[in-house]
């Protein structure tokens, strides 16, 4: 049996490369990134390069999966399962999430996860309907944004904040709200969204897509229809759902109504 072994950021270019294998868009950033910040586990091919990979992020007592992917030439061998199942292990009484496309929900099932909310992204140019916006962030925010970020998520997670704060082009913030904006690609991916609510959530969209101009995403939580509503009636098209599933069904920390969307889907 192929073993699974550690990844870590000399493996991105094998990353890339499977990813590419199944249609993934070449995401250097967003691969560079997770295999900075989390642990990767992955399985080689015997003919060479990565067969499957997962990577685990641990922030506090949460723990987040995502980039399981398995070569087409090696898919319904149980490797998708492995290496997720490492990640699971890995993460001890954290509890552990992910984002799942529809090809993987019932692999995740079947190792234990249970549906719990997901999100849905909006792509595109934000029609701007002359709304109030979010300002940029000044130094003495700082601590408000650390403050905000930890009442959404329930616990502290100021390193992992720090690198998405310095990975982003943009970061916006309300009265009681903040926003981060990363270009990934030709696309400037908005979030985190915490805000109160959905008034100064629009605020933080906005100031983002006019400062960064062209095509933005949002993957708003499916818990926030509203929002989801306005993104589409601002030109943003939709491009699906992603359930969040969590392992043992157990309960998320946090204020859930402050989490409008999350960085991305790899992370909360």
């Amino acid at each position: 049996m192929l073993p699974v072994r550690p990844l870590g950021p000399a493996d991105l270019s094998a990353c890339l490369d499977l990813g590419a294998d199944r249609d993934w868009p070449r995401e250097h950033r967003k691969w560079s990134i997770l295999l900075d910040v989390g642990r990767g586990f992955g399985i080689d091919s015997p003919d060479g390069g990565l067969a499957a990979t997962s990577i685990l992020v641990e922030t506090g007592p949460v723990a987040s999966i995502s980039m399981v992917v398995v070569a087409a030439r090696h898919e319904r061998q149980g490797l998708g399962g492995r290496v997720t199942s490492a990640a699971v292990a890995a993460a001890g009484d954290a509890t552990v999430f992910l984002h799942a496309s529809d090809f993987g929900l019932r692999l995740y099932e079947s190792l234990g996860f249970v549906t719990d909310g997901g999100c849905e992204g909006h792509v595109g140019v934000l029609a701007d309907d002359g709304g109030p916006a979010a300002r940029p962030i000044n130094p003495g925010d700082l601590d408000q944004v650390y403050a905000l970020d930890s009442a959404a998520q329930g616990f502290e997670r100021r390193a992992l904040l720090d690198r998405l704060l310095f990975e982003a082009e943009h970061v916006h913030v309300t009265d009681d709200g903040f926003a981060l904006g990363t270009l990934l690609d030709d696309v400037t991916v908005i979030g985190p969204v915490v805000a109160p609510d959905e008034e100064q959530a629009r605020a933080l969209i906005r100031g983002i897509a006019r400062a960064a101009g062209g095509r933005i995403r949002v993957d708003v939580d499916l818990a926030q229809p509203g929002l989801s509503a306005w993104c589409r009636a601002s030109d943003l098209s939709p491009i699906g759902p992603a359930p969040r599933l969590v392992h043992g069904g157990r309960p998320l920390p946090g204020v859930a109504g402050r989490r409008f969307a999350p960085y991305n889907r790899a992370l909360g």
